[in-house]
């Protein structure tokens, strides 16, 4: 009976409307509990005002300086939060962007150095998300440097991640080097996210006294390439000017006169298209311009198109300002020309092309004159008068004129030979671009010389 009770009781203590105990526990970064207004942060910057840039060491001087005074807190969220707000008193201050580097350098030092909690970057990791299922590759390539070869130089050819087109190279810059051709966002993700998985790689790579200083080398290379892909995403972002995709500029920040580059941060442009049937206007990517780039007097000369982190396209203006796309053998996309032309007597017609790339493979979509649908032939004269576009090197009418040869049945193609040869004056019959485009690896024997650059 006592026993019934007390079974009773509990029973009506345990189905009672009291809720029970729950607990959760959320590790957070170092820096999550920080809270500074915005006059401290404004007072950091202030002090970035007052620096003598011209001094190699201000950036030094700077941080110790709030370490004495007790503040690294403050001084060290201001460095991984105000990016953007500390590279414009830079630019102000050092006009000339060569004299920036040292202190681009010290920058990325201290934020590989401080940044234990994985913030920097936050919001760019977000952005790049997607590649979170590919990073062991990357990491697994990290395994794959070599710090043994003399003087930095890999002459084998087959061994893609550590040859950097025979060129001598510290290993990180070799690395971004081939994902540059690669997979430049996956590369930045893993950059930005798995600094630790990278840093522990270089632990057991370099394990003696004597090699301390490719080590230090390594990690400054490492933190000046974290300041690049904070700069260049962000500076992307503002440039393309839409949710559909993300950009990353990454040009020439160390000039190459034996590799034809000249200092320009943003003459390389990479865009990676997120979102399936977006529409991406690409010939204003090398008339439009930032404030930045204007001040710099600086211009896209040429942009890799990636659906998902796939290249579909390389697009690169020429001398004569010419736009040429080179498409992959992976491509899958319409591209739509526009451009305005005269007929015979004078009168103005807004002409348009819609060509269909599927495998690197190219075949006339649709053609328009003045808005309405025309036969692919009725353009082709017209074609002529658009001389800014060019694929794989050919001028479009060429490119519409090989796909009519390619169409034309044998017994008909004598004749039609021969009307091309006076479209297309002094070319003969052209050839077709209706065959699969081959992209050669970016390190093999004929690599592009532009690969080649430092962080």
């Amino acid at each position: 009976m006592f026993s019934s009770i007390i079974n009773l009781f509990n029973g009506l203590y345990k189905n009672s409307s009291t809720k029970e105990s729950e607990e959760k526990l959320t590790l957070l970064s170092p820096q999550a509990n920080l809270q500074f207004d915005e006059t401290q942060v404004q007072s950091v910057l202030s002090d970035f005002e007052e620096l003598e840039f011209k001094d190699n060491k201000c950036f030094d001087k700077i941080a110790d300086d709030y370490e004495k005074k007790g503040e690294s807190a403050l001084f060290n969220y201001v460095i991984l939060n105000k990016r953007k707000e500390i590279i414009d008193i830079l630019d102000r201050n050092l006009p000339l962007l060569e004299e920036q580097e040292e202190f681009r350098k010290k920058y990325g030092q201290y934020v590989l150095q401080i940044d234990k909690g994985m913030s920097y970057g936050k919001e760019l990791q977000d952005g790049l998300r997607s590649f979170e299922d590919r990073a062991e590759k990357v990491l697994s390539d990290f395994e794959r440097l070599n710090f043994d070869f003399k003087d930095n130089k890999c002459e084998d050819s087959s061994d893609f991640v550590n040859y950097n087109n025979g060129w001598p190279a510290d290993p990180f810059d070799k690395i971004a080097n081939y994902y540059r051709e690669d997979d430049i966002f996956l590369f930045n993700y893993v950059v930005l996210s798995k600094r630790k998985e990278i840093m522990g790689i270089l632990d057991k790579k370099l394990t003696s006294k004597d090699q301390e200083e490719l080590k230090e080398n390594f990690k400054k290379r490492l933190g000046r390439y974290l300041i690049r892909i904070g700069e260049g995403m962000s500076d992307g972002q503002e440039f393309l000017k839409t949710g559909s995709a993300i950009a990353f500029f990454d040009g020439c920040y160390v000039p190459f006169p034996y590799a034809n580059r000249l200092l320009n941060h943003y003459d390389h442009l990479n865009i990676n298209i997120t979102k399936p049937e977006q529409s991406l206007e690409t010939s204003r990517l090398f008339t439009e311009k930032t404030k930045r780039m204007e001040e710099e007097k600086s211009e896209v000369k040429r942009a890799k198109i990636y659906s998902n982190g796939e290249r579909i396209v390389t697009i690169e203006k020429n001398e004569k300002q010419q736009r040429n796309y080179s498409f992959t053998k992976f491509a899958i996309c319409d591209i739509e020309i526009s451009w305005g032309a005269k007929d015979e007597s004078g009168k103005d017609l807004n002409c348009t092309v819609v060509l269909n790339i599927n495998l690197g493979q190219v075949s006339i979509k649709k053609s328009t004159i003045d808005g309405k649908d025309v036969e692919p032939k009725k353009i082709l004269e017209l074609a002529k008068q658009n001389e800014a576009v060019l694929i794989k090197g050919k001028a479009l009418h060429e490119v519409l004129a090989a796909h009519f040869i390619k169409q034309t049945p044998c017994e008909e193609k004598k004749d039609m030979q021969s009307h091309e040869n006076i479209v297309v004056p002094g070319s003969g019959a052209p050839r077709s671009i209706n065959e699969e485009i081959t992209v050669e690896h970016p390190f093999g024997k004929a690599a592009n010389k532009d690969n080649h650059r430092e962080m």
